[in-house]
């Protein structure tokens, strides 16, 4: 596949997530209309057929490649980065290890519908990044949110992209930029001045779910991130990841 095809698959999931993330639209607007995007990334469950080992195999057909892996033991999640030779946005996956939680846990997690393979097509490719067929209980979700709400969020959104990020040089600047324009933002940057990676957020945007039996709830979908990296730094800094998951936490 040609680095044309990366590209429109990257331009597909973004418009879906736009659509779906004012924040991300404020910044576009506040960018000019543009804007160079660091990395985006995508959240998948450990099971057999599925997580980090299925949602990469796509990206590696259209020429990322595995550049760095990582660990959070206290939220039960591993992850990895993909780069592209063609210098395309990188590719950040993690996924949840279900078998480190609770009976309970995993019990919950079982209602997730299995994923199916991950078509050729990048247009069919686009679409198969997306919630789940089924909706889910909504005592399942309160329920697992206690131990991981990675889990529950994995529930209400299944494949759905989790964020997207704005490449900037001054990421204090674009913070207060943002607060101004009205977005609700992380309290504070990731990464001390000086740092090789500094990141912050805004706060994640809330979709309506629908629920099983009828009904629905808004719960916390996707934030847009703000990166300021220096030119020599390709990866990520584990702590300053670990923080960002919890953007989608409710309330936070």
């Amino acid at each position: 596949m040609t680095t044309a095809q990366a590209t429109r698959l990257l331009d597909l999931l973004w418009e879906r997530y736009a659509a779906e993330v004012p924040y991300a639209r404020t910044f576009v607007q506040l960018s000019g209309g543009s804007f160079r995007n660091d990395h985006v990334a995508l959240r998948s469950l450990a099971r057999p057929g599925s997580g980090i080992a299925m949602f990469s195999r796509p990206f590696e057909k259209l020429g990322w490649k595995a550049a760095g892996a990582y660990t959070f033991p206290d939220a039960h999640l591993s992850a990895i980065y993909m780069s592209h030779p063609a210098g395309l946005p990188r590719v950040f996956i993690s996924e949840l290890k279900q078998e480190e939680l609770s009976p309970r846990a995993r019990e919950l997690l079982a209602a997730l519908p299995a994923d199916p393979p991950a078509p050729d097509d990048v247009e069919a490719l686009a679409a198969w990044f997306s919630a789940p067929p089924t909706p889910p209980d909504e005592a399942a979700l309160l329920e697992l949110e206690k131990e991981s709400q990675y889990g529950a969020w994995l529930l209400a959104f299944g494949r759905k992209v989790n964020h997207f990020t704005g490449s900037v040089d001054d990421v204090e600047a674009w913070q207060k930029r943002m607060r101004e324009a009205g977005v609700p933002m992380k309290a504070d940057i990731e990464g001390a001045p000086g740092t090789s990676l500094r990141q912050t957020a805004t706060h994640a945007a809330p979709l309506p779910v629908t629920l099983k039996g009828g009904g629905s709830r808004a719960w916390p979908y996707a934030y847009f991130e703000i990166a300021q990296r220096t030119p020599d730094f390709d990866g990520f800094l584990g702590p300053q990841a670990r923080a960002l998951f919890d953007m989608t936490k409710r309330g936070g």
